[in-house]
């Protein structure tokens, strides 16, 4: 759906991450794994997982042709996306994902918090602040295609801090001012990190 755009499928899944609601994946999403097109309705989805490149997707020593459902081809098959050739790279898309996972854990804010919306001052970004009594977490997404500069309103006092990241966030004395990059999302934890 997204057309392997690697902004895009992260911001799908920050989204998931973040917004109200258990982040559910199904197997193959968190190494950006395609759908065999050619099968019948759900079919679609129950491919072979992609442990290795090769013809057997390190799946099975079986003959593929043997395989209840047959393999993803093309530019989703095993051959470019598959769990070997992601599992050690810190810039794959596991990788990201294992960072969505972590920080999600660290952050019971999204998951029990009370979820606000508010305005970020740009039509294309979504914030919103997941807080508990114990805590807060600033979440913004930009849908754009081009960087905006997030100024969110209505954020509690305290350091801003990038759970992703650990990195720190300059915040001005009345408004956050977050610079996103096309299709960017950042999680801050306000107050200590």
């Amino acid at each position: 759906m997204l057309g392997g755009d690697r902004r895009r499928i992260e911001l799908a899944y920050s989204l998931l991450f973040t917004l109200p609601g258990t982040p559910v994946l199904f197997y193959g999403e968190e190494i950006g794994m395609g759908e065999n097109l050619a099968a019948d309705g759900r079919l679609a989805v129950r491919t072979p997982m992609q442990w290795a490149p090769g013809p057997t997707a390190g799946f099975s020593g079986a003959d593929p042709a043997r395989y209840p459902r047959p393999l993803t081809r093309g530019a989703f098959g095993p051959d470019r996306v598959n769990v070997r050739d992601q599992a050690h790279d810190p810039h794959s898309l596991l990788s990201r994902m294992r960072s969505f996972v972590q920080g999600y854990r660290e952050a019971p804010e999204l998951a029990w918090g009370r979820c606000e919306i508010l305005d970020a001052g740009d039509p294309a970004v979504l914030a919103h602040l997941s807080s508990t009594g114990d805590g807060a977490i600033l979440v913004l997404h930009n849908f754009a295609g081009r960087p905006v500069t997030a100024t969110t309103a209505g954020v509690p006092d305290g350091r801003l801090t990038d759970i992703l990241t650990g990195a720190a966030v300059e915040r001005a004395a009345d408004a956050p001012r977050v610079e996103l990059p096309p299709y960017g999302y950042r999680w801050l934890r306000v107050g200590e990190p």
